[in-house]
């Protein structure tokens, strides 16, 4: 028996009849003709079909113009912008005697800004108020971040899943070390504490300058196991205490 060859317009997906008679125009649907002809609807049903692929090929030739127009104005703002960074950091060093005179160290408090997005929220809200309080009110409190940034950076990443693998095998080494070691009671103790108090990467510093010379100095820490703020103080004194004189006022 012989077979027949299949038609290529039949793998071409059409759209439905109803669709056709609804979107096409009349001088490609032809209802009169095409409705009583399973022939002449075929053709105009490919026609319709090539219509709207000129159609689509048209809008993306448009929207592959606009993208690379768009991208060349990206390129040249991008290309605008590297060659102001040089000037400005230039501006930024001639300007370093200026803002020291001033007190205005503009260069010191833009990389304090930037730490201050790694610290953790109590540290940053003390930061932020503390800062606007020296800034509004007391040119002798200076307020300033200390600490590993890049360990603090590195508490505010998430996880990789590979790293997980990593650290739940490694805890398990861990554990089966410290089955074997069987350590004692206070060494256990000790450890706990440790994990306990456990320090934030990032502490901040506040020094505020009595009329006097003497420096009060206060350290925050934040302890992340807690989650509270402890602080430590120290007081630097322009006369020497070991003298015979009275230390009431401090």
């Amino acid at each position: 028996m012989k077979k027949f060859k299949r038609s290529k317009h039949e793998e071409i997906d059409l759209v439905s009849e109803e669709e056709f008679y609804q979107d096409a125009p009349q001088e490609i649907s032809r209802p009169n003709l095409t409705k009583n002809d399973p022939h002449q609807l075929t053709l105009a049903r490919l026609d319709w079909e090539l219509e709207q692929r000129k159609r689509l090929a048209e809008k993306y030739k448009e929207s592959q113009s606009t993208k690379e127009k768009i991208q060349k104005s990206i390129e040249v703002k991008k290309e605008h912008l590297r060659s102001l960074q040089p000037g400005l950091n230039a501006i930024m060093q001639a300007s370093l005697p200026v803002q020291d005179y001033l007190s205005m160290p503009f260069e010191k408090t833009q990389k304090q800004a930037e730490i201050a997005h790694h610290l953790p929220p109590p540290l940053y809200v003390l930061f932020v108020q503390a800062n606007a309080y020296g800034q509004a009110c007391d040119k002798n409190l200076n307020v300033s971040i200390s600490g590993d940034v890049d360990e603090a950076r590195a508490l505010s990443k998430p996880p990789d899943d590979s790293q997980d693998d990593e650290s739940d095998s490694d805890a398990e080494e861990e554990q089966e070390k410290t089955k074997r070691r069987r350590p004692t009671t206070g060494g256990q103790l000790d450890d706990k504490r440790r994990e306990m108090l456990k320090r934030h990467p990032l502490s901040l510093s506040l020094d505020l300058q009595c009329k006097d010379g003497s420096n009060l100095h206060l350290y925050f820490f934040y302890l992340m196991n807690l989650n509270i703020l402890t602080v430590k103080t120290k007081v630097s004194t322009s006369t020497d205490l070991n003298t015979a004189i009275s230390a009431g006022c401090v």
